[in-house]
């Protein structure tokens, strides 16, 4: 068989929480839209990157964190522009039906998102303030600061995909290593279901 590229874009649904030390944690829903290349081997083993825009997400919660007197902090939005590397080996199952495994990493830098935290202010008050995700830094009307989050993610990922024709339906887990918000060291964990299409 002979060496080819297929490019093709992609769709679909995410989950995702944090993972942190010292607090609870919630998941979120996201989605994520991309462009897919894949470079496949004359004996069925591929390499596969792109770019997708992917909505991560999570509610952390406890008290007094960072002692900052917040108790829940909600990622309403935690947009990622995310680069993956992946290694797969593409079994044929007959009548044009494939699956394939794969593993690698991926990379993501923070582009947009809004956060709301909640907790006692300075006069002892319950208060929710609506705060940038990755960029806040000021204090307004006496609320205690936000300490941004992390722009930069990166991490593990493992994908499993069913092929067929110029269709794929593949499941993929995201393992993040680097920190992605400080309250608690959390670090991303993402579960995606997408459709995707091959053009060739």
């Amino acid at each position: 068989m002979a060496q080819k590229w297929n490019f093709g874009v992609e769709a679909g649904y995410v989950n995702s929480t944090l993972a942190v030390e010292e607090y609870g944690s919630s998941a979120r829903s996201g989605f994520k839209v991309g462009l897919d290349a894949e470079y496949t081997l004359g004996n069925h083993i591929s390499f596969e990157s792109g770019l997708a825009y992917i909505r991560k997400g999570a509610i952390t919660s406890g008290n007094n964190m960072l002692g900052t007197g917040i108790s829940s902090i909600k990622f309403a939005e935690m947009d990622y522009l995310q680069i993956p590397l992946m290694a797969g080996y593409k079994f044929e199952l007959g009548n044009q039906f494939s699956i394939k495994p794969e593993v690698g990493g991926y990379f993501a830098v923070g582009v947009n998102g809004d956060s709301f935290v909640s907790g006692m202010d300075a006069f002892n008050q319950p208060y929710e303030a609506r705060v940038r995700t990755f960029s806040n830094t000021d204090s307004k009307n006496g609320v205690a600061p936000f300490r941004p989050c992390n722009r930069v993610d990166g991490g593990l990922a493992f994908a499993l995909s069913l092929n067929y024709r110029h269709f794929a339906l593949k499941a993929e887990y995201d393992l993040g290593l680097a920190t992605a918000t400080y309250y608690g060291n959390g670090k991303q964990r993402s579960l995606s279901v997408s459709l995707a299409y091959w053009l060739f």
